[in-house]
């Protein structure tokens, strides 16, 4: 039998449409696979935190007719009675110490919780004990202790090797729906969000209520994020999940499990991102990292020599993005140890070696407002910012804020005004003002100022008053 041309080249279409059918569902087989063993390996190692506040109340002893009844004077005895109010997140089993186990959560799934137990995947319930927290990272560490038994801790992963498009899955217990697992990818990286530092992972895997403190993995099985918050108008997944990087954890776990408490890092800075007018207005390219815009004096970046209007590049290895990312990274350095920071100056890149200091808390640093220097937060002015303002001039800097108790405020500097001269230098952008600033450190400044159509003339005091 002799095979014509044409149905030789109909087998081989044939043949060739099985192959591909037959690719195509062994590719979805493994995918499928591959997911199920996610599952199989992660699952064991995410946990439900059960919570517990309890609060005391006065309320009016209603017994008998009382209760129909009520007293019209409203001297009617009550009693003090005792609440409990309930409340649930989730939490990924991230260390082993003998017969202690260590489980890593948000902050605001324990809160100031009287009670705090785990309940594993298979069930089981055990007691737990808060270790410490980190609210600026909104993560906290809690432990319990299973004798005998024998259970799984999660693999971490790395995820500075992340990028937008990976698959990853989300574990949790969204609304109480114990072992939940949801699939998406990164949609973004490095991204702001609601605590003081601020870089999170972003996914359109699942994730809702009860979900916090879940373990974001990639392929691998490898927890790369803690699941943290969501953006919604209903309370509801839209596909807005957030994740603290686990690379960023990993220094909060270590602290807590040695001291209990977190130690941050502090360079004694204001800082803002390098958007292209502040750039521009700089006489600096286009380049990524965080520009100073204040310093504290007597600082670690003050005694270093860093001043504002530098732009901070580099962190030791760490490539500085903007404002959070250089947050982030001061807040992980060790403390009392010089590190190595890469500025941009004039248009000159410099190598300072900074000293890290503790992070004081909150109060303490507003107390010393009035060795916050300048104390100004400047913006160039721009064409969208005259066609918006009246009577702006057309050179000098756009003064944004002046902080409380600053030499920027001492002056009589107010938020609105436009610098047109700093000390002898007729000030067109934000480089012939930091410039200028840097050049007269020492010593008092004469400020020119348009303001609501007037011209003023103001006194700022040096950077270190005598």
């Amino acid at each position: 039998m002799t095979i014509r041309p044409k149905q030789m080249m109909l087998f081989f279409l044939i043949a060739l449409v099985f192959l591909i059918t037959g690719c195509a569902g062994l590719t979805s087989l493994t995918i499928q696979k591959n997911f199920r063993d996610i599952a199989d390996k992660t699952l064991p190692v995410v946990v439900q935190v059960n919570t517990v506040d309890i609060f005391s109340q006065e309320v009016p002893d209603l017994d008998g007719w009382d209760f129909f009844f009520p007293d019209p004077d409203g001297e009617g005895e009550s009693e003090e009675r005792e609440f409990r109010t309930q409340g649930l997140g989730s939490g990924v089993i991230v260390r082993r110490n003998g017969d202690t186990y260590y489980v890593v959560t948000n902050n605001h799934v324990v809160g100031e919780a009287d009670e705090v137990s785990i309940t594993l995947h298979n069930g089981r319930i055990y007691p737990a004990d808060l270790i410490g927290k980190d609210p600026r990272r909104d993560l906290a560490l809690v432990s319990f202790s299973a004798p005998g038994v024998d259970i799984q801790e999660a693999r971490l992963g790395d995820s500075d090797s992340l990028r937008i498009g990976d698959l990853v899955v989300a574990l949790g217990n969204p609304f109480g729906y114990s072992g939940t697992v949801t699939q998406g990818i990164i949609s973004g990286l490095h991204r702001s969000g609601p605590t003081d530092i601020s870089d999170f992972i972003q996914t359109d895997a699942s994730i809702n209520q009860g979900n916090s403190g879940g373990a974001l993995v990639d392929l691998k099985g490898r927890v790369i994020g803690i699941n943290t918050w969501i953006t919604t108008p209903t309370g509801g997944s839209i596909g807005l999940g957030f994740a603290i990087p686990i690379n960023s954890a990993r220094n909060v776990i270590d602290q807590l499990i040695e001291t209990g408490q977190v130690a941050y890092g502090w360079l004694g800075v204001s800082i803002t991102d390098t958007s292209h007018d502040i750039l521009e207005s700089m006489k600096e390219d286009d380049v990524s990292g965080a520009v100073v815009t204040n310093i504290y004096v007597d600082s670690p970046a003050e005694k270093a020599g860093i001043r504002p209007g530098d732009i901070i590049l580099n962190v030791g290895r760490r490539r500085i993005k903007n404002a959070d990312n250089l947050i982030q990274a001061v807040s992980d350095l060790p403390v009392s140890r010089n590190s190595d920071f890469v500025i941009l100056r004039d248009g000159e890149s410099l190598e300072i070696p900074v000293a890290i200091e503790e992070r004081a808390d909150d109060d303490t640093i507003r107390a010393r407002s009035d060795k916050f220097w300048p104390g100004l937060r400047l913006y160039p002015i721009t064409d969208a910012l005259r066609e918006e303002m009246e009577k702006i001039p057309e050179r000098g800097v756009y003064v944004l804020a002046v902080d409380k108790g600053t030499p920027g405020e001492s002056a009589g500097l107010k938020s609105g005004d436009v610098i047109t001269r700093l000390g002898k230098t007729e000030i067109d952008s934000l480089d012939a003002f930091y410039s200028s600033l840097k050049l007269a450190e020492d010593q008092a400044l004469a400020v020119s100022v348009h303001r609501g159509g007037e011209d003023l003339e103001l006194m700022m005091g040096p950077m270190k008053q005598n």
